[in-house]
């Protein structure tokens, strides 16, 4: 096979190399948590109606993402020079895409009730939601520093600002955590409605896995970067 990153067809043209399908791939992550960030914010102040709205673009967008991320799969060549090992990219590709995964999860089980926000929680809420949005800003900026990386040929500045940025996101994503144990630890006790308790649950526990994955792409970008 062709060491070049193979096409089946113009119309099917979308990036020339692994790394250009990965950088189109986290736009979409980016837009994505941009929409399940303002719907979160929305359903928060019972603006149901314009959350829906935010939430159906999450969904359109990582459907979106899932085709790139078949077609990257499909045409990488199982032999092909790249500054990283295939199962690197492969791997770092799966996890970004975990990111996304969990958003969409998000973005169809919050709405699934409408109800406000228990006032036990809606302070930590906020604080969680933003300390995993943060996070999922920081997964951006390392992905554009990694992009650049293997542009500049690994250079030094690049890197010491890459592993800051990792020690930032993994402390963003344990203070979600400290957060997220705080709110599981309310709704457990909530009583004065079961089923809302069991809602918020599943929407935090999948928030914070947004959390865990985007600091697993940082840990992966930050574990290549030790190699080089």
């Amino acid at each position: 096979m062709s060491g070049k990153f193979r096409r089946s067809s113009l119309e099917d043209a979308m990036f020339n190399s692994p790394f250009d399908g990965l950088n189109k791939h986290s736009e979409l992550i980016k837009k994505a948590i941009r929409e399940l960030k303002k719907g979160v914010h929305l359903y928060s102040e019972e603006k149901f109606e314009e959350a829906e709205e935010c939430f159906d673009k999450v969904s359109k967008l990582e459907h979106e993402a899932d085709k790139i991320k078949i077609k990257i799969r499909e045409n990488l060549p199982r032999f092909i020079f790249m500054p990283i090992t295939r199962d690197d990219f492969l791997t770092l590709l799966k996890e970004a895409d975990a990111i996304l995964d969990y958003a969409e999860d998000v973005s169809v089980l919050l709405p699934m009730r409408e109800e406000e926000i228990p006032e036990e929680i809606k302070e930590d809420f906020k604080k969680f939601s933003l300390k995993v949005f943060e996070s999922v800003e920081q997964f951006e900026e390392m992905m554009n520093i990694f992009s650049e990386l293997l542009k500049s040929s690994f250079g030094k500045q690049s890197k010491e600002r890459a592993r800051e940025l990792q020690q930032e996101l993994s402390h963003r994503e344990y203070e979600a955590d400290k957060i997220e144990k705080r709110i599981s630890k309310e709704l457990f006790n909530y009583k004065k409605e079961p089923l809302t308790a069991v809602h918020l649950l599943k929407v935090v526990d999948r928030m914070d896995s947004i959390a865990d994955h985007a600091e697993n792409v940082g840990d992966m970008i930050d574990s290549i970067l030790e190699s080089k």
